[in-house]
């Protein structure tokens, strides 16, 4: 049973993590990774960072693993403003192998993967999708895909949040620098 926190984070900090953790893998591979958030997006927000991160670090994975050359572009967007909510929509973009329209039909749900042949070139449980999309419908979201055989696709989600509340950092003492030599950096 899956609970859904409710509490102030930075979406910065989500979006450093997720890709601290895809980095090094698509660095390896030759991939460039772009952030691509728009400037509406608010920084502080209210929700559940551990269950956006999941679904961002799900997509971001696949995307990497299905992708030889080229870039990975994850981007976020402000797509409605609702009563005291706010509706994102988080995309995972890749220059890889692609799908076909019947294969896009089958990813979310849980043991079903694009390639079902027995000698599939690409590993995993095809859960990753499937929760995936149950941790976005419990945000108030959903999730979908567009995708074009051997151009690459997009994972998208969308979720609800709040707006959240800064986090001030503690004001240190003012120090006294008068006649001290001082390093900037």
């Amino acid at each position: 049973k899956l609970v859904i926190e409710q509490v102030d984070f930075q979406l910065e900090s989500v979006l450093r993590e997720v890709t601290g953790f895809i980095m090094d893998r698509a660095k390896a591979k030759g991939l460039e990774l772009i952030l691509d958030i728009a400037p509406d997006v608010p920084v502080h927000l209210r929700g559940d960072p551990l269950r956006l991160s999941q679904i961002l670090t799900n997509y971001a994975s696949n995307a990497v693993k299905f992708t030889e050359q080229g870039e990975i572009v994850l981007r976020v967007r402000l797509t409605a403003r609702e009563a005291g909510d706010i509706v994102l929509r988080f995309e995972v973009q890749d220059t890889g192998i692609g799908l076909q329209p019947d294969e896009q039909a089958r990813l979310f749900r849980s043991f079903e993967q694009a390639d079902t042949s027995t000698t599939r070139r690409f590993g995993g449980t095809g859960l990753g999708l499937a929760i995936s999309k149950k941790l976005a419908e419990l945000m108030g979201g959903g999730v979908g895909v567009c995708s074009t055989p051997g151009q690459g696709s997009t994972f998208w989600f969308t979720v609800r949040v709040q707006a959240g509340e800064a986090q001030v950092a503690p004001l240190l003492p003012n120090p006294d620098l008068r006649s001290l030599r001082v390093l900037v950096v």
